[in-house]
């Protein structure tokens, strides 16, 4: 792409960002300080009720890296024909010190990079990522791609164009989308799930901060926008949450950042946020199961059967049809007991059912696939409040599983921790009383060097004397 079709490229991304605005390319404005006419690749002005905001944009079509001597540069042209905000965009990205030297002045400055290799697979300008029956249709803001790919259990991923996905993550600039269903759930406002989340985001660690930053103006359909600032640790990367609350669902997207990137990485966030409208999903896998009775017929192996009644279960769940994706999943589960694929999706089902008491047994099984793993318990921990299974109900669970391993540490000591977790906001001298048996059980399995230790004295630190 020679320099010509690479500003045409920008000019017309930076058009759809701003489609009431006046664009000029190749302006020419004459510096207040320099008193002579300043080139500039890109111009965007625009009036906004009584204000008036001017955006300058430098394309640098180079095959290195933008160092801290073309930053200083165009700072000054900034500053000369009054700009409000510099946009630089680079092919090749910037050097360390150029991005600092932007980070640590005082003017709205933007280092951007827009790479034009090829895009791969499953990678796009767009996406629709869905949950359930919720879609959101998003767009990829300057210089990002949508990355159809599910990894680490997100629907989807967004992150810098012309690098790989593993690149973006370990870069920590990054963002992934999610779903909070509202329909059937305690939980159902947006001021509830920020209460809900920061109960356990805060959760052993003292020294995590929260601040919520106000909504997106401009939000396509005009639903409730917010965006949360959170770091967890001094040496942790930043972590934003861009809310939407829809009249079914929150759509989430969140976005890691380095420090030095905030501004610029916020801004994208709130593209996404400004630009997703919501979409209803509906499906129809009758041809699909009708497929996999065929293979049924075969009478395959039980782990296939099994997992082929799990698939069966799934699309009869998304299906709407929750009375026979249970007998699905229930017969899948009888063949292969710890499938937590399985598992999962029939808690959905009794959810979507409001079955109290199939829910309660479902977490019952859970606990006794595996009891010395802690993920079992703070999964179980998680469906507190679902269909209207309450701590009570958990603690009884949890003091039956106690009884019935009277001998096992490990055991005792998990079921004593999660219980003690559970009541430390509404009993704390029980609380207490059973985080102490749960120190004393670990004490008899691990040494006292294990990471339970380090969490047990946070957690006991945080309750009231």
């Amino acid at each position: 792409m020679d320099w010509r079709q690479y500003e045409r490229e920008i000019e017309k991304e930076f058009r759809e960002a701003y489609p009431s605005a006046q664009i000029t390319p190749n302006a020419h404005v004459t510096g207040k300080f320099s008193k002579v006419g300043r080139q500039i690749d890109l111009l965007i002005e625009e009036q906004a009720a009584d204000f008036s905001f001017r955006i300058v944009v430098d394309a640098k079509h180079r095959g290195r890296k933008i160092d801290v001597t073309d930053v200083e540069a165009f700072m000054g042209l900034v500053r000369d024909v009054e700009a409000h905000t510099g946009v630089m965009v680079a092919l090749e990205g910037y050097t360390p010190a150029a991005i600092n030297r932007a980070h640590h002045d005082d003017l709205d400055l933007i280092l951007d990079v827009l790479n034009f290799d090829e895009l791969q697979e499953y990678q796009g300008r767009a996406a629709i990522p869905y949950s359930g029956e919720n879609g959101v249709s998003i767009a990829a803001p300057l210089g990002w791609v949508v990355d159809a790919t599910k990894r680490h259990d997100a629907v989807a991923w967004l992150y810098q164009r012309g690098v790989t996905f593993d690149e973006a993550f370990n870069n920590k600039e990054v963002m992934y989308v999610g779903f909070w269903n509202k329909k059937d759930k305690q939980i159902n406002t947006l001021d509830m799930l920020l209460e809900y989340q920061k109960e356990y985001m805060t959760k052993d660690v003292p020294e995590a901060e929260i601040q919520l930053l106000g909504g997106v103006k401009g939000q396509r359909v005009g639903a409730r926008t917010l965006i949360r600032r959170f770091k967890k640790m001094r040496d942790s990367p930043l972590e934003f949450t861009g809310f939407i609350d829809f009249e079914n669902f929150i759509f989430m997207c969140v976005l890691f950042t380095p420090p030095e990137l905030e501004r610029k990485n916020l801004r994208k966030l709130r593209f996404v946020i400004r630009d997703a409208f919501p979409i209803k999903v509906t499906y129809d896998h009758t041809h699909a199961i009708a497929k996999a009775r065929e293979q049924l017929r075969e009478q395959p192996a039980a782990d296939k059967r099994a997992s082929l009644l799990c698939q069966i279960g799934c699309w009869q769940r998304e299906m709407g049809q929750l009375q026979d994706a249970k007998r699905s999943l229930e017969e899948s589960l009888s063949l292969v007991q710890n499938n937590h694929k399985g598992l999962t999706q029939l808690f959905l089902v009794l959810m979507g059912l409001g079955d109290k008491g199939g829910t309660l047994n479902l977490i019952r099984r859970m606990l006794r696939i595996d009891p010395h793993n802690p993920t079992v318990f703070r999964e179980c921990f998680n469906y507190t409040g679902e269909v209207g299974v309450t701590v009570p109900d958990l603690l009884e669970l949890f003091a039956t599983l106690k009884t019935d391993y009277a001998e096992d540490a490990l055991v005792q000591a998990n079921c004593d921790f999660y219980a003690g977790q559970m009541l430390k906001g509404s009993n704390v001298e029980l609380a207490k009383k059973h985080l102490l048996s749960a120190r004393a059980n670990f004490e008899r399995v691990f040494p006292r060097e294990h990471y339970v230790f380090d969490i047990l004295r946070s957690v006991l630190g945080q309750l009231p004397n």
